[in-house]
């Protein structure tokens, strides 16, 4: 799965869809580095705060290809790195993306 370099169980496959949704939704891929707290399980989903890259589309296979190799993501991609906060409102989920 394009952004995951790990396999995840189904719970938290359905709130990586809401960011990579939302991602979707600004013309952009976002890409896990790692978990950063705030978690949140019950029996449908698993969410918690992530730090990562917010790719545009167009360099998305660019990015891809260095990201899926595991090596080193250098200063080129520094202003792409985000945090995505989650937060449960009545309808759901819904994800920020906050530039770090």
């Amino acid at each position: 799965m394009v952004g995951l370099r790990t396999q995840e169980n189904d719970k938290f496959l359905r709130f990586w869809k809401i960011v990579q949704d939302k991602a979707e939704s600004i013309g952009k891929c976002f890409f896990l580095d790692c978990g950063e707290g705030h978690i949140f399980e019950n029996d449908i989903i698993e969410c918690e705060n992530l730090t990562g890259w917010l790719i545009e589309n167009d360099r998305k296979s660019e990015f891809d290809a260095l990201f899926s190799s595991n090596g080193y993501i250098g200063d080129e991609w520094a202003d792409d790195l985000v945090a995505v906060e989650w937060t449960q409102t009545p309808t759901g989920i819904t994800v920020e993306f906050i530039a770090l």
